[in-house]
């Protein structure tokens, strides 16, 4: 089979999951106790994936790569099943369809690359935005009620990591930043 060049479509391929119904076991439990736990409070979540295909987290390491010149599309190794040229025969042309590509798979803005493997791959994380404003109390895991009133009031709030975590549900703690990311073990 010929290989495709990258580009804008490839953003379309491999599609990821933002159900809860996508992720594993124990976790899935977790994170939709977790998740009522917040609604219940009046934090106001935004589920942006949950389960991710090995083949979406290829494309977004390399596009990512390519679109900020750390790699050269030349060097770019093959995955089964991913039919992808990423050398369009010049940098420019590289670079230019690997921006398209971050813009689709909404990763345009990502501070820090996307990881080849992850627990998405295995539906052990999950990626939200967290929202609310005044003082929230949530329940944690054994059902005592935890009264936030620090800041700031989103997902890098100390206290609702400390909650998040009674459940079982992680907050990212590996190199870099990774505001939305939660996972089992915190990576």
């Amino acid at each position: 089979m010929n290989d495709e060049l990258s580009g804008e479509k490839w953003g379309r391929k491999f599609p990821g999951s933002t159900n809860t119904r996508d992720l594993s076991g124990n976790f899935r439990l977790a994170v939709e106790d977790f998740l009522y736990a917040m609604k219940e409070a009046g934090i106001r979540a935004a589920i942006n994936a949950t389960y991710r295909p090995p083949q979406r987290s290829y494309l977004m390491h390399y596009a990512w790569k390519i679109a900020r010149k750390q790699l050269d599309p030349q060097h770019i190794p093959k995955m089964a099943g991913v039919h992808i040229e990423w050398d369009h025969g010049e940098i420019d042309a590289s670079v230019k369809a690997a921006k398209a590509m971050l813009i689709v798979l909404q990763i345009n803005h990502l501070p820090i690359k996307p990881a080849l493997r992850s627990q998405h791959n295995s539906g052990l994380a999950i990626d939200m935005d967290l929202l609310w404003s005044g003082t929230v109390e949530v329940k944690d895991a054994s059902g005592n009620l935890v009264r936030i009133a620090t800041l700031p009031r989103t997902g890098m709030n100390r206290q609702l990591i400390a909650v998040a975590a009674t459940y079982g549900v992680k907050k990212y703690s590996g190199p870099g930043s990774d505001r939305p990311h939660w996972s089992n073990n915190g990576y």
